[in-house]
């Protein structure tokens, strides 16, 4: 199965916010880091970046879902819900 990103953040909170979104629509998302976010505090070009990831199947609903509830709350800023 393959999966692609449908949402990246260096904002730990909201990166779980959106990973809880997805899993309480019933789509089987999965949150990852470069591992780097425990070792250094600070973010350059991309290092630390959390994405989330689902199955390719259910990106366009997934992105559905995160654009409505972050569009909405003017909290998308530099974090991506892109495809």
């Amino acid at each position: 199965m393959k999966e692609v990103i449908v949402y990246s953040t260096n904002d730990e909170p909201l990166a779980d916010m959106a990973l809880g979104l997805l899993k309480a629509e019933g789509i089987l998302a999965e949150k990852r880091d470069s591992g780097l976010r425990s070792t250094i505090a600070i973010t350059v070009d991309g290092l630390g970046e959390i994405e989330i990831f689902v199955p390719e199947e259910e990106a366009d609903q997934a992105r559905e879902i995160l654009n409505a509830r972050f569009s909405e709350s003017g909290e998308n800023g530099e974090d991506s819900a892109g495809g």
